[in-house]
This record gives structure tokens, C-alpha cells and sequence, in this order.
């Protein structure tokens, strides 16, 4: 009988001690569920998203563009990427990207058009999604943009180039005019402005064809090379995109005409400073293609802020802005020559 009872006690106690590990293994699988939700609480903000699209990358032009752009950024503490086709020209390219950017979703799209008549649909696609669609350098006017920013009057600029070349070849002989896609909306009003201020002076005679150089310097210099050839009394070259600038200087180099052709146009100092010095580039009418991109990432940010941009807003460091009722903005430019080209690093 005290074997009997001594074994009852001893599986008694076995019995209580499982059941107490079984409440302990209750409480704790119960505790992790509470554990799990304080570690997924607060899920991370993504940061704002802005993609700008060039009509091309790799050229000095886009390079200046794309550091305005990082400067902007970095300040605004957003996320921004600079996108474009390899080679000038390519429409079909630039939509794909563009439509690429509408797939993730990004907050806001600044395009350069290619062809302001084939991006419509694509602008309208990137609107109907919920994205906020902007152009810079070069506009879409008959799209659903929002607004444009632009560093000169598109027309406007074509008119100083013509004027600047008639004052150096006293107001007669063969001009050519030099720029890069037949397409692109602010080129075209460039040569528009050419050949708008061109009628003021009756001894100015434009030769055709155009030159067309896809924002490709070789291709505007073996342009000039050929022009030079079939015009061998040309008087000047009027140039109204980045390449064509030194691309005609180059031309001249090559055909040993550098003191006979006057050459003005659109293109940066750092691409010009020895043509300028030596005589060989006149001069340049033309922005910072750094603080264009810088000051158009500060309006978009404050746009989708809920802040637009008024008429005469002053912006440090770019001066004071003129906005029109058509959503077009206007930052002011600066004309380079001998005399003060070294004031500028772009």
C-alpha cells in the first residue's frame, strides 16, 4: 500500500507540472501576436519622385541641365532622376521613357519635347494617372502640361541672334542658319525668331537649306564643312542649339576661314571659351542651362506643395521670374563675348 500511494503522489506531480508548462507555453504564443504588430506600426514614408526627360543625354548641354537638377534635389530632399535618349532626334525613344516613368509612378514628369505634337497623347496618358506633367527648355503648348519654364523668349532669342550677327557683317551678306532636330517646338521658334529679324534687313539673305544637326557636334561641323563649300562668300552663321556653335568654329578651323565668318548663336561658354578668346565665335546669347533645370525642380516641388508660381517672384541666385497667363515661365539670360566670358562656369 505505500508503494501504491508513492507511486499515486509521484504521477500527481507529474500531471500538475505538465499542466503548468502548458500555461506558461499558452501565455507566451499569446504575447507574440502583440509583438509583431509594434514592429509594423509605423511603416516608412517614400520619398517624393521627379523624373525629367531630356530630348537627349551625353552632351554638354544635358550634363549642365542634369547638375542643376541634383543641386535642386538635394536641397528639396527628393528623389529625381535625369532620363533621355542617347542620340538627338529619337521621338519614339523619348515617349518610351516617358511612358516608363508613368509605370512607376512617379509624382511629376518634366519633359524636353522632341516633337511637341507627338508627346499630346503620352502627356495625356501621364495626366489621366494622376501624375503632374511639366515641360522645360522646350515646350508642348497644345498639350495638357501644366506649365513650361524656358530661359528666353523661344522667338524672342531667334531675333538677338540675327541682330547680333547683322551689327558684325553691317547688316548684308549670306547667312546660315544652324540647329539641331527639325521637331523640336523651341528650335523651330528659334529659327522663326531668325528669320522674323532677318526681314529687318534687306541685305541679309538666309541660305537655304537649313542646317540640321541632331545635337550632334560632328554632324554640325561636317554640316558647316559642306555649306562652306557650295557658299564659299557665306557671311556668317546664326546658330541656334549648343552643338552648332562650335561645330561651326570647327568648320571654320578645318576650311581656314576663321577670320572671314561671323558666327553667333546658342551654346555654352565652357564649349566656346577658346573660339571666343581667338576671335573665332563672336558671341553667345544664351542661360545656364544649370540654373534653368534648378529653378524648374523648385517650382514643380512647390507646385505639387500646392504653391504656384506668380509673376515677378524673385528666386535667389536666378533673379526675378516673368510668368504668363499661358503657364509659361520665363527666367532671365545673359549675352557672353570677349569682354566677360570668364564670369561664367557653365
Amino acid at each position: 500500500m505505500r508503494v501504491i500511494r508513492s507511486y499515486l503522489i509521484t504521477l500527481a506531480l507529474v500531471v500538475l507540472s505538465a499542466s503548468v508548462l502548458g500555461l506558461g507555453g499558452c501565455t507566451r504564443r499569446a504575447e507574440r501576436p502583440e509583438t509583431t504588430r509594434i514592429r509594423t506600426e509605423h511603416p516608412k514614408k517614400a520619398q517624393r519622385q521627379i523624373a525629367f526627360v531630356m530630348k537627349l543625354v551625353g552632351i554638354p548641354y544635358t550634363n549642365a541641365c542634369e547638375r542643376g537638377m541634383k543641386q535642386a534635389a538635394k536641397e528639396l530632399g527628393i528623389d529625381a532622376v535625369f532620363l533621355g535618349p542617347p542620340t538627338g532626334g529619337d521621338t519614339a525613344q523619348q515617349i518610351a521613357i516617358i511612358e516608363d516613368q508613368i509605370s512607376r509612378g512617379v509624382d511629376a514628369i518634366i519633359i524636353s519635347p522632341n516633337d511637341d505634337q507627338a508627346v499630346k497623347p503620352v502627356i495625356k496618358r501621364g495626366i489621366s494617372k494622376g501624375i503632374k506633367v511639366f515641360t522645360w527648355d522646350s515646350d508642348a503648348p497644345e498639350s495638357d502640361r501644366i506649365f513650361y519654364v524656358a530661359a528666353a523668349d523661344d522667338v524672342g532669342i531667334g531675333v538677338e541672334v540675327i541682330d547680333r550677327v547683322a551689327k558684325d557683317i553691317g547688316g548684308k551678306g549670306k547667312v546660315a542658319v544652324m540647329t539641331g532636330s527639325p521637331n523640336a517646338l523651341n528650335l523651330k521658334l528659334h529659327v522663326d525668331g531668325v528669320e522674323k529679324g532677318a526681314k529687318k534687313y534687306p541685305g541679309i539673305q538666309l541660305v537655304k537649306p537649313y542646317i540640321y544637326n541632331d545635337d550632334d557636334r560632328h554632324k554640325a561641323t561636317q554640316g558647316a564643312i559642306t555649306l562652306l563649300q557650295a557658299h564659299p562668300d557665306l557671311a556668317a552663321f546664326a546658330c541656334v542649339n549648343a552643338p552648332g556653335v562650335p561645330g561651326a568654329a570647327m568648320a571654320l578651323i578645318q576650311t581656314g576661314k576663321e577670320d572671314k565668318v561671323v558666327i553667333w548663336g546658342l551654346s555654352l561658354p565652357s564649349e566656346n571659351r577658346d573660339y571666343i578668346k581667338k576671335g573665332i565665335v563672336n558671341g553667345l546669347t544664351l542661360w545656364d542651362p544649370a540654373k534653368l533645370t534648378y529653378v524648374t525642380t523648385k517650382l514643380v516641388n512647390d507646385y505639387l506643395d500646392g504653391k504656384k508660381p506668380v509673376d515677378g517672384m524673385e528666386v535667389p541666385g536666378i533673379g526675378k521670374l516673368k510668368v504668363s497667363k499661358d503657364g509659361v515661365i520665363i527666367m532671365p539670360g545673359a549675352t557672353i563675348t570677349k569682354e566677360n566670358i570668364d564670369r561664367f562656369d557653365f
